[in-house]
């Protein structure tokens, strides 16, 4: 129940904003709006209010599951003289493509107010307090040896190459471990470096040293980059927060439960060497294979305040050209966590760069499953979303928060899509009729919306298959 309350709330906002779009610049450019749904099918309630000089029914419909706009129109039915100027298909092009184009847009505003709300009420974030590097990286190169806290960063221009310039490149304040992963990818898209101030464990505020990390240093890292990095932290070999060594979930039949490891059990050495971190024993298991074979584990176990020697026998995996050792167990604790919350100016830049990055993410994955280059596996119909939702509502008001920013997203440019039955589908129409200064024919349109409704049921039914799939997993 709190998974579908969650759901039919982030469906109402959205739906509604969405309709909304379409009524507020409908109403701003003189067209007259004879209903404003929220829902479909029969009205539960209806009433007529007198908003921006026009009267209006506002409708609750059964089925919360959508929502709807009728505007005076001649193609619905006859208009009386007096009003024919305040129909729908009697406005010039351009107002035409503005009412249908301001429901994705209202979408995408949303999205901005949404993460901007999230940046500014704050969430308990991962300190950016750097785990031990990975070996042979940049990072590693550079002179870190983890714990340190990084304090501020910057990707270094080409411009200011030297080391002596580095003292006027202005800083961005970091105030999580999350700050860094954009910094990370723009100085890897760029190919430059990447410069941290850091402080060391237990230094005093003012106590800071600048760390560059270099880009001419990634091709000696590339066989880890190619093979086992997932983000672009990792190709840097920053990899993760700090996290203690923590053995989490431990798989049956795996080396590690062979082994006798257990949840909770805390690794304190391998090989009789200190670990001082999850990453530093995650390297060592990744890299217990030499030639083809894994060499045992010797871990030193602080469990339950008693100290256990363990030996593990890793599995050799095949990781694209490299042969890794794996134990089946989840090693680190979390991470230690902080409060991080933004200013106006600030969250709101945010919830713009967000939106921004998101919508276009959201544009290649739908393109990419329209051309065939991408997974129809990636679809998720209502079950996955109302699963998702109430997740994220579990999480806390900033993940739900968040969840509906590109839950939002996803309908705009969902809605934007050149298919009929859709606002891009009408958009088309209006191109059509820019180019060639005449509309689109009636009967094509006919044919076009069968079209259109074809292809979205087929969408909504493999989305439908594939929650179903995924509840049997």
């Amino acid at each position: 129940m709190w998974n579908v309350g969650a759901f039919l709330l982030a469906l109402t906002l959205l739906v509604s904003v969405h309709e909304w779009g379409h009524y507020r610049v409908a109403v701003a450019l003189g067209v007259k709006v004879l209903r404003f749904s929220i829902g479909l099918g029969p009205a539960v309630w209806r009433r007529s209010v007198r908003l921006h000089g026009q009267n209006t029914d506002l409708t609750l419909s059964a089925l919360p599951l959508g929502g709807y706009v009728v505007m005076l129109d001649e193609a619905h039915g006859p208009v009386s003289p007096v009003e024919v100027h305040r129909a729908f298909n009697r406005q010039p092009l351009w107002a035409r493509a503005s009412i249908v184009a301001a429901g994705p847009v209202a979408n995408l505003a949303l999205a901005v107010l949404l993460f901007a709300a999230a940046a500014g009420w704050g969430q308990s974030e991962p300190a950016p307090i750097l785990s031990t590097p990975l070996a042979h990286s940049p990072a590693d190169l550079a002179g870190l040896v983890g714990a340190e806290r990084v304090v501020a960063a910057a990707v270094v221009p080409g411009e200011d190459g030297a080391d002596r310039d580095l003292a006027l490149l202005p800083l961005k304040a970091i105030a999580s471990y999350s700050d860094l992963l954009p910094m990370a990818a723009q100085a890897l898209s760029q190919g430059q470096d990447w410069l941290l101030e850091v402080q060391a464990p237990g230094a005093l505020a003012f106590e800071t040293q600048k760390i560059r990390l270099r880009f001419a240093q990634l091709p000696d890292f590339n066989s880890f980059a190619k093979t086992e990095s997932v983000s672009p932290l990792d190709t840097w070999g920053l990899g993760g927060p700090r996290a203690a060594a923590l053995v989490g979930r431990v798989e049956p039949g795996s080396p590690a439960a062979q082994a006798g490891l257990r949840p909770g059990d805390q690794v304190r050495k391998v090989w009789g060497r200190s670990v001082p971190d999850a990453q530093f024993l995650r390297q060592a298991i990744r890299q217990s294979v030499d030639a083809g074979v894994a060499k045992p584990l010797d871990l030193e176990v602080l469990r339950a305040d008693h100290v256990v020697l363990v030996h593990v026998q890793p599995a050799v995996v095949l990781q694209g050209a490299q042969s890794i050792g794996r134990i089946g167990a989840v090693v680190g604790a979390t991470p230690s966590m902080q409060w991080v919350s933004h200013g106006v100016f600030e969250s709101v830049a945010i919830g713009i760069q967000k939106t921004h990055a998101v919508a276009l993410r959201t544009a290649r994955m739908i393109g990419g499953i329209l051309t065939g280059q991408g997974s129809l596996d990636q679809l998720g119909g209502p079950l996955a979303i109302a699963d998702q939702a109430g997740r994220s509502a579990q999480l806390g008001f900033t993940a739900y928060l968040g969840f509906l920013g590109f839950l939002s997203i996803s309908l705009g440019v969902l809605n934007l899509l050149p298919l009929p039955m859709l606002d891009g589908g009408h958009l088309m129409y209006y191109l059509w009729e820019l180019l060639t200064g005449k509309p689109v024919s009636s009967d094509w349109v006919h044919v076009l919306q069968k079209v259109g409704l074809v292809l979205l049921v087929a969408l909504m039914v493999t989305a439908l298959v594939n929650d179903g799939i995924r509840l049997l997993r």
